[in-house]
């Protein structure tokens, strides 16, 4: 589906790629709101709901703070620190062979898998 461009979603998205960390809609919202962007949560909701199915960002499932959002749209893997919950990209390809694998061995069509590794990040560490 095609949309029309939209000052709020591209503000949304360049704040998004600014950042370039994971972030969730409420750190969007307090963020831009903050530099006097006037924009309301549930405008924030519905255009990352938009800039997903567009495929400009990606949702993914934070251990503890519910949905973050991922710039990055081609499949990889994230790290995420127990202590400070830090959620980090992984400097590691993606294991096409694993969906492969599991498509032969279950009889479904596979079309991707998540991985995220725990852990305590080496600024945590430094500091313990």
């Amino acid at each position: 589906m095609i949309r029309k461009q939209s000052r709020q979603r591209d503000r949304i998205l360049a704040y998004i790629h600014h950042v370039r960390e994971h972030v969730t809609a409420e750190q969007i919202y307090e963020d831009l709101n903050r530099d006097q962007k006037n924009i309301s949560l549930a405008t924030v909701y519905r255009n990352l709901n938009i800039l997903e199915e567009m495929n400009e960002i990606r949702k993914i499932a934070h251990p503890v703070y519910g949905y973050v959002y991922d710039r990055t749209c081609q499949k990889h893997y994230h790290l995420h620190c127990v202590k400070c919950g830090k959620l980090v990209d992984m400097d590691l390809p993606y294991m096409e062979e694993f969906d492969k694998n599991a498509a032969r061995n279950t009889g479904m069509d596979i079309f991707s898998h998540s991985i995220m590794l725990e852990g305590i990040c080496p600024s945590c560490k430094e500091h313990s």
